[in-house]
Parts: structure tokens; C-alpha cells; sequence
């Protein structure tokens, strides 16, 4: 939500994934590349601009299918490229990696769009600026993002429920990995423990300020969150790990730059290890 590569028309450049293609190049892999999708839009939009993007790719290379490693909504995008119900191209897909993607919504995007009530309404306006204004002030300006609202509602969790999940079934074929990001303190002790890899309890994250209403209503709601996202809702296919980090340093933004002095999270070393799980299982 909000995606891009590149943004020049700022005081400084700002990479969407901060320096992630040219460490993993740094480290041998020369086949990394960034697709760009509408900003704000539908997923089903967004995966229809991402298919020319990926054949084109595989013109290039001479590969038979791409791993795609998504980020938030980039996940659900994956997702609909790959399944039968949506563009079916699993036959070129080999894995998709979703990191800190809703895949069972937000409830920050309840809130947002009025489907939960009997919160204050000084909740409900301080949640509802921060998740519709957090990449609208962080690097668009108001009139880049008129289909902000609609879009919204694709990250609510009675529509992934009712709509998304049972129209866009994974495809066959296709192996399935999620990650998921914890802040705001949370430990991510049971809601983490079940990953492939081990969760690291002691490690806690500070959310970023944009991030800090939202992960404190999301919490108080119960859940483990990045800031944006429930650790339970990014869970899809194969559970790999939680890592110590708000939604926005899960991709190094914005301008993160070496370890977290909290959290001791480092993303271009944690995009270097989901590559080395990827190739070390084959792909």
C-alpha cells in the first residue's frame, strides 16, 4: 500500500526497499529485481499492472518462474497473480514470501472505514489520520492518492474473510512462506513461537511515531502487531519467523540505515537470509 521504487522529488531519494536490491547483488544475486505497482489501488488492479512486469522479466533472464518476496500489500498482489481465481499464473511462480502482509485484514482499517463501534471518538480520529495519512504524509502529497479510501477497505478483516481469502486460493504448485513484524514493546511470546525459525523474545522493537497510534490500538485490541498488521494476520502458508520490527523497518524505511539501536534489527540482513532460506530449499 503506498508502494514504489524510487521517490526523487523529495529533499532525498527514498527507496521503498532501502537498499535491499543492491546489498543482495553485493552478495551474489544477480537476478533481483523491483516491480512497481499503482500506489493506491485494488490488489486485483495492482496484480493486472505487476503481470507485464514479471513476463518481461523471465523474457529477459530465460527462467522459467520468479520467487516473488513481497512486502504488505504486495503480498495480496502475489497472491492474486498466482491464484486460479484470480490471473493463474502459478505455472511461473515458483514461491511467494509475504512479509507483514494482512492476509486476514487490519484492524486499524476497521476502524478507519467505521465498522467497529463504542471506541472513543478521539480513538477512532487519532487511528483513522494515522493509517490513512501514514505514506500520504511520508511521501505523497494528497492529490497522488484519490483511490486511498477505496483501497482501504481491501485490508479490512470482513472483506479478506468474506471476499479476498476464499476467492484467491493458493495455486497448486506454488510454495507459500510469511513473516511477520512485532513492536511496540510486544515480546511476541506464543503468537511468535510457531514459526519455522526461533522467535527472539528479548529482542523488542520502539514503533516509529507515525506507527505508535496505530500499534497501541491494534495491541489494545489484543494482538501482536508491527505497527499496522497482527502478527496472526501476516501468518500464510508455512510460518518462517516474527522479527523485532514496525512495518515501516521491515524494509528499512524510512532512511534506516545499519542495525536498530533498540531492536538490534538489521533489514538488509534479514533479506539476505529469506534469499538464503529460499536457495537452501531449492528455489
Amino acid at each position: 500500500m503506498g508502494g514504489f521504487n524510487q521517490l526523487e522529488n523529495l529533499p532525498v531519494t527514498v527507496s521503498y526497499f532501502n537498499g535491499v536490491q543492491a546489498d543482495l547483488e553485493a552478495q551474489g544475486e544477480k537476478q533481483v529485481f523491483v516491480t512497481i505497482a499503482p500506489p493506491f489501488d485494488t490488489s486485483e488492479d495492482r496484480a493486472t499492472a505487476l503481470k507485464p512486469q514479471i513476463l518481461a522479466i523471465l523474457a529477459k533472464t530465460g527462467a522459467a518462474k520468479v520467487n516473488l518476496i513481497a512486502h504488505s500489500q504486495g503480498g495480496l498482489d502475489a497472491r492474486v497473480l498466482a491464484s486460479p481465481g484470480g490471473l493463474g499464473m502459478g505455472d511461473v511462480i515458483a514461491s511467494i514470501t509475504t512479509i507483514a502482509t494482512p492476509h486476514r485484514g487490519t484492524p486499524a482499517a476497521d476502524l478507519a472505514l467505521g465498522l467497529v463501534s463504542g471506541v472513543p471518538d478521539a480513538t477512532v480520529s487519532l487511528v483513522t489520520d494515522a493509517f490513512l495519512q501514514l505514506l500520504e504524509d511520508g511521501v505523497y502529497s494528497a492529490e497522488q492518492s484519490p483511490k486511498l479510501y477505496a483501497q482501504a477497505n481491501e485490508m479490512t478483516t470482513v472483506y479478506m474473510a468474506s471476499t479476498f481469502n476464499p476467492k484467491y486460493v493458493d495455486a497448486p504448485g506454488v510454495v507459500y512462506a510469511s513473516y511477520a513484524g512485532r513492536t511496540d514493546l510486544e515480546s511476541g511470546t506464543g503468537i511468535c513461537d510457531g514459526g519455522e525459525y526461533p522467535n527472539a523474545p528479548s529482542s523488542l522493537d520502539i514503533p516509529q511515531a507515525a506507527l505508535g497510534a496505530t500499534a497501541d490500538y491494534i495491541q489494545a485490541d489484543g494482538f501482536d502487531n508491527d505497527g499496522l498488521v497482527p502478527v496472526e494476520s501476516a501468518k500464510w502458508g508455512t510460518f518462517m519467523q516474527c522479527v523485532p520490527a514496525d512495518h515501516l523497518k521491515e524494509v528499512g524505511m524510512l532512511f534506516q540505515n545499519g542495525a536498530d539501536p533498540v531492536s538490534g534489527f538489521d533489514h538488509l540482513s534479514f533479506f539476505r537470509l529469506v534469499v538464503a532460506r529460499l536457495r537452501a530449499e531449492g528455489f
